[in-house]
């Protein structure tokens, strides 16, 4: 199978890429990410009228990112970048803040591995096909090209080289089957903190996925669709939950057994959550609980996780199901149950009261968008309440406060600041639903704001709970037009 996609590789890029001691020029000089190589053969299809058929793209972009792409450990520190989180802020020294991330993120050039000669040809083309590059901001007030090629390109040639101990032990490392069932926990977004099973079945890329996902509440959504693995480890799914379309961007651990990713709906990728999961032959792995702490009185808590036959707490009774156990509870005031397995041990909080609320993400950004046909849809924002306890020193807002897990919270938004409340952002910006997700409001000139301005606003986020408020910063800002796999 491999021969045949180095074939069908030479011969759908050989007529640019010349070909010696079996390497193609440019492309065997590099590794990337699915998202990378997928980006580049795009690319190659819009501005250099490759013809390539979407099944060919496909097995291309198999045989690249498994012959050519990034060991875990290299991929590690950039995940948020594949996984689109919507809440992850960079930070880069300069001069590449400036230099690179100032376009795109940081981590689009961290998933990248090129040669020394190859980082310098990656300066030539950005010149070449960005011609107006150093014209921009922070590109005219400084010799642009020259720092490229003579600081930037060598600190990436060192810093991402072509060749490194990771990818070569990753190569020579056993690659674990990853068919099975798989246990996970993970939230919906409206729905809230979620659990399941996902059987996998196959031998290779596309792989089926089928299972079920539960809410706290008791409820099954059923889960459909299908997964490629790429380089081994690179979980990439595209499922049906209860109708509505999600993605998977996740990563297989290297011994096989866990997943860590994030799972988010695919017109909507800013609305998901983390998931991870066990393989559920795996003795004693406690994942998490759903829910993640409950008002005091009777509950009943489901431990998510695999082998849990022996579980026990130190409150209420446990038995073992298909997800891993549930924990019938008779509590009160405030407190944790301890689970207890022969591998270790977790805490799940009860409470009556509580002494704050933080509320996650602390920022974000959201989009308006719509009202054209070609147009970009509005990116929502998806906000949590998270209870917590003062902790030792009893004072709040200290280092040593308890999260003590999700708690329901009622949402509104005000205005940020005094220029805010003029513009009156609150009232044009978007609202927010009893779930926490905020919906911007539709783009375009509004003739009833001052200066006909756009709906874009500066808000405060606020939940409120069992007498208690918490707030975060969200700004509301303009389309973003361009919106690759790897921003």
């Amino acid at each position: 199978m491999a021969h045949a996609d180095a074939q069908l590789l030479k011969k759908t890029c050989g007529s640019c890429h010349s070909e010696t001691d079996n390497q193609l020029s440019r492309i065997s000089g590099q590794r990337k990410s699915p998202e990378g190589w997928m980006m580049t053969i795009v690319r190659m299809q819009h501005q250099h009228g490759l013809q390539v058929s979407v099944e060919d793209r496909r097995a291309i972009v198999q045989f690249l990112a498994d012959t050519q792409g990034l060991a875990p450990a290299e991929a590690a520190p950039f995940r948020y970048a594949l996984e689109k989180d919507p809440n992850h802020v960079e930070t880069f020294e300069e001069p590449m803040a400036s230099m690179c991330a100032r376009c795109h993120t940081g981590a689009r050039v961290g998933l990248q591995r090129r040669t020394a000669d190859e980082w310098l040809i990656h300066m030539d083309f950005h010149v070449g096909n960005y011609p107006t590059i150093e014209y921009q901001a922070l590109g005219r007030d400084r010799e642009w090209y020259k720092i490229a090629r003579e600081e930037i390109a060598p600190y990436l040639a060192a810093a991402y080289p072509l060749e490194t101990s990771e990818w070569d032990s990753w190569q020579e490392a056993e690659k674990v089957p990853v068919a099975g069932d798989w246990i996970v926990i993970t939230e919906l977004p409206g729905v809230g903190e979620a659990y399941g099973r996902l059987s996998v079945s196959g031998d290779a890329s596309p792989y089926q996925v089928a299972g079920t996902l539960m809410s706290a509440d008791g409820q099954g959504r059923s889960v459909s669709g299908t997964m490629n693995l790429y380089t081994g480890y690179e979980w990439r799914a595209t499922l049906d939950i209860d109708g509505q379309d999600y993605r998977q961007v996740l990563a297989v651990s290297e011994d096989g057994t866990t997943l860590a990713g994030r799972q988010f709906q695919r017109d909507h990728d800013s609305l998901g959550g983390s998931l991870r999961g066990v393989r559920a032959d795996q003795p004693g792995v406690m994942l998490g609980t759903v829910p993640s702490a409950v008002p005091a009185g009777s509950a009943t808590v489901q431990v998510v996780g695999s082998g849990l036959d022996g579980l026990s707490a130190s409150n209420g009774s446990a038995s073992a199901n298909t997800y891993g156990a549930a924990v019938a509870l008779e509590t009160e005031g405030n407190g944790f149950v301890t689970l207890s397995t022969d591998a270790g041990e977790a805490k799940v909080a009860y409470y009556t009261t509580i002494d704050g609320i933080a509320v996650d993400p602390a920022f974000t950004i959201a989009r308006i968008g719509g009202g054209s046909e070609v147009g970009p849809e509005a990116v929502p924002a998806h906000f949590r309440a998270i209870g917590l306890w003062n902790g030792p020193d009893g004072a709040p807002g200290t280092e040593d406060d308890v999260r003590i897990g999700r708690v329901n919270a009622e949402w509104t938004v005000t205005n940020l600041h005094e220029h805010a409340a003029k513009m009156e952002d609150a009232g044009y910006a978007g609202q927010i639903d009893d779930t926490g997700i905020f919906t911007p409001a539709v783009a375009g000139p509004n003739a009833e704001r001052p200066f006909s301005t756009n709906n874009a606003g500066e808000l405060t986020v606020v939940a409120d709970a069992m007498g208690q408020s918490g707030s975060a910063t969200l700004i509301v800002t303009v389309q973003r037009f361009i919106d690759p796999p790897i921003r």
